[in-house]
């Protein structure tokens, strides 16, 4: 089951996530319920890069069609060198939080916030792996 609500900020306090939504409300973490933490990489999805083939061939063909033939390949050759550039460059980063109960929590951060965002999944592993420690040597 995945959580449908827009995550605002995720913040690590002692042994817990705190995970603010934008609706203003706040959940709380145990790292104990927590299954695992990880950060995916989204490219282009493909149905929408066909959908930018499909737009590039319907303006190709406009300009075929109702503009002279040196202009329309001008505008054509632009087009194709903008769409591809863009597909390329579109990436996104997810954090995924997969909790024991089969809940999975995702937030979409940009790109320019990448490495503070890698930072930040590795850290909440090592908390996890210490608070796990820790318990374990607690029931010895």
């Amino acid at each position: 089951m995945n959580s449908n609500k827009k995550i605002d900020k995720i913040a690590v306090e002692n042994d817990r996530l705190h995970v603010f939504y934008k609706a203003g409300a706040k959940n709380e973490i145990l790292f104990s319920e927590l299954k695992d933490i990880f950060i995916t990489a989204k490219k282009i999805k493909p149905h929408y890069e066909f959908l930018l083939i499909m737009f590039s061939a319907v303006i190709t063909l406009f300009t075929i069609f109702y503009l002279q033939a040196s202009l329309s390949l001008f505008i054509l050759s632009l087009l194709m060198v903008f769409l591809i550039a863009k597909m390329n460059n579109f990436k996104r980063f997810e954090i995924t939080i997969n909790l024991k109960n089969g809940i999975s929590i995702k937030k979409t951060v940009p790109l320019k916030l990448k490495n503070e965002t890698v930072n930040f999944v590795n850290d909440v592993r090592k908390k996890v792996y210490y608070n796990e420690v820790e318990i374990s040597n607690k029931i010895h």
